[in-house]
Order: C-alpha cells, then sequence, then structure tokens
C-alpha cells in the first residue's frame, strides 16, 4: 500500500529504485509518509500483518513555528496556483514528476503542517515488529533534512542521500 504526497497521485514508481515491496510494506512519500504511518500505527492495533513502514521525504514541520505554518496556509489561500507552483520547484519536481501532479487542496496542507510525528507511536510500530526506512534528500527545500535524520535517528534505518531534493531525484 502506498500513499501519496501533497500535490501528487500514483508517483509511487518514482522511488521503486530505494526499496524493494513486498505485500506487508506500506510506504509514502511526504505527506503520505504521515498518511502511512497512521495506517501501518491502526493496523497493527487491529493485529493485522505489517512488515516493513517506508517513508520516501516524509513532511516533518515540527521545527517550524506557528508563523511559518500560517503563512503557507495564507500564501496559499491567496494564490493557490502560485502556491503550488512554487512547492512543485522548490521540491524539485522535474518533467517525469510533474505526470503525477494532481492539484492540492487547503485541507491536506493544513493537514500535513499541523502533524505531529509520535516517538511513543513509532517506538509501539517498532516493538510490534515492523522495520522503519527513511529516505531523505540533503538537498531538500521542503523540509529540514537535517532535522528529520536526527529525529528518525534512533527509531529507523535513515538513508540519507547528499546531493538529492525532496523528490528524491
Amino acid at each position: 500500500m502506498y500513499f501519496s504526497g501533497f500535490c501528487f497521485e500514483g508517483e509511487e514508481i518514482l522511488f521503486t529504485d530505494f526499496s524493494h515491496k513486498s505485500i506487508y510494506d506500506i510506504s509514502g512519500f511526504s505527506y503520505g509518509a504521515q498518511k502511512a504511518t497512521e495506517e501501518v500505527f491502526n493496523r497493527l492495533k487491529k493485529n493485522q500483518r505489517v512488515q516493513k513502514l517506508i517513508l520516501y521525504s516524509p513532511a516533518f514541520f515540527e521545527d517550524k513555528n506557528e508563523a511559518y505554518k500560517r503563512l503557507q496556509i495564507l500564501s496559499f489561500k491567496k494564490n493557490r496556483q502560485a502556491y503550488i507552483q512554487n512547492f512543485l520547484d522548490k521540491a524539485g519536481a522535474d518533467q517525469e514528476c510533474n505526470k503525477y501532479f494532481k492539484e492540492g487542496i487547503l485541507e491536506e496542507l493544513e493537514a500535513l503542517l499541523s502533524y505531529k510525528w509520535c516517538k511513543d507511536k513509532l517506538e509501539y510500530i517498532i516493538k510490534k515488529g515492523v522495520s522503519i526506512e527513511v529516505y531523505l534528500g540533503g538537498n531538500d527545500r521542503i523540509i529540514d533534512a537535517n532535522t528529520t535524520k536526527d529525529f528518525f535517528a534512533s527509531l529507523a534505518v535513515v538513508c540519507f542521500m547528499k546531493g538529492f531534493n525532496h523528490c528524491l531525484k
């Protein structure tokens, strides 16, 4: 099972070089990484099998203050098209990525900015035998890759690719 990122749909094929997936693996890109984490947690609560949680450039904004988050939302409301184009440019979306473009909505942006990554939840996932892989680009202009790496370092196998952007290109 795969969860798409903000402004994307069906882009899973972009990440096939990074990880081999089985039918028991759940993955997500950016905003989709948040949704994938929640899906794994909920499945484990129901005693369903999950083998691996794979997070590609997880949307991690806990290092950003409320003013930053409000500015993002206000900018989106003011000019959605310009905001989305700027987002895609900063994410490093190339022609291949653009094939998977889907216009994002305000509710998704609000959800991804306000999401709280809970170490207890991730530790529960690990305790249930699920391995976590995190893939980050060192040149990410959407999230602070170093802060994100530091957060996940004790919880997951983190692959930090110095020359890569948010879209892991």
